[in-house]
């Protein structure tokens, strides 16, 4: 099958040129996996804010009875490689997210201590290892912004790819073996956080339910993928989902998806893991704190056999 990535080149794997009048102006990496077997999941997200001469981090694992995270909202933007994807190596902290090749796969590590946020001994400070060879699973499925490629000279645009990704997991010295469905965001230009919307990724192997709306608007879309880029686009039409703001969680319920010839599918989830709340003040000119969590869910997939797992995210901004 030919690989193709419409607007999307290997030079959108490096940094891009940033608006500098733009306090907003981001430029991210997002990587999220999870191991079809069982075992740990996990999420990796860097922010780099280059008017602001910082970087945000996220980088979250799971181990099946506790959360392990670290959040870091002033990482220096002088101390990032942004030669190659993007790296950093100081005071103790390693991330690397380097293609290889562009487009088509990438290589993922990360060293350092993590808080330990729930399960036993919380509070801890925990050493974590990760190390995944990824491998697109999906073209480059780019936003809407079809016409991003001619503007100059400030041109944002973002794209998600579903991946496999392999390796080790390494958690206070027991080394996991992982085999993860996986998934990646790239963006760049003006990020405004204080958005309410939510984002699911369902993993089923060679398969994947993708989603993201706002439920408080009443709009919503995303893809079901059967193998390599067999995309079948859907719109989020309806569904039973309540969320729990005082638990930072919802309550068991479905979505339903339904794609332009009436197909449709239908995805019941129940959360399975304590949610992970992110400090958002940071990310304002003028900090303000609202609800933003994403927590694990099993999920039942019409027409799939069994259950698999996936992430649930929700931005409660204003609700």
């Amino acid at each position: 099958m030919t690989k193709s990535h419409g607007r999307f080149s290997e030079k959108d794997e490096t940094f891009h040129q940033f608006d500098p009048h733009d306090w907003l102006w981001n430029e991210s990496w997002f990587f999220s996996w999870i191991d079809l077997e069982g075992g740990p999941v996990g999420f990796f997200r860097i922010g780099v804010l280059p008017n602001q001469q910082r970087a945000m981090l996220w980088n979250f694992v799971y181990t099946g009875d506790s959360w392990l995270g670290r959040e870091e909202s002033r990482l220096a933007f002088g101390d990032l490689d942004l030669s190659t994807g993007i790296a950093y190596e100081k005071w103790g902290l390693t991330f690397r997210w380097q293609p290889e090749p562009s487009l088509e796969g990438a290589r993922f590590y990360f060293d350092g201590t993590l808080l330990r946020r729930s399960g036993a001994d919380p509070g801890a400070h925990v050493p974590v290892s990760i190390d995944l060879t990824c491998s697109a699973t999906s073209e480059c499925i780019g936003s809407n912004n079809e016409s991003a490629s001619d503007a100059a000279p400030y041109a944002p645009d973002r794209f998600e790819q579903s991946l496999r990704a392999s390796g080790t997991v390494t958690v206070d010295g027991v080394r996991h073996e992982v085999v993860a469905g996986a998934h990646r965001d790239r963006s760049w230009g003006p990020r405004e956080w204080r958005l309410n919307f939510t984002i699911g990724d369902v993993q089923g192997g060679d398969r994947q339910v993708y989603f993201v709306g706002s439920p408080k608007y009443g709009v919503g879309a995303g893809y079901v993928r059967d193998g390599w880029g067999d995309l079948l686009h859907l719109k989020w039409v309806d569904g039973t989902i309540v969320y729990d703001d005082d638990a930072r969680t919802i309550r068991p319920g479905t979505i339903g998806l339904e794609g332009p010839d009436g197909t449709r599918v239908d995805v019941a989830i129940r959360p399975i893991a304590p949610s992970m709340a992110f400090d958002m003040a940071h990310t304002c000119a003028e900090p303000e704190q609202w609800l933003y969590w994403r927590t694990l869910i099993e999920a039942k997939v019409s027409g799939w056999d069994g259950s698999q797992r996936g992430w649930f995210e929700a931005s409660r901004f204003e609700s």
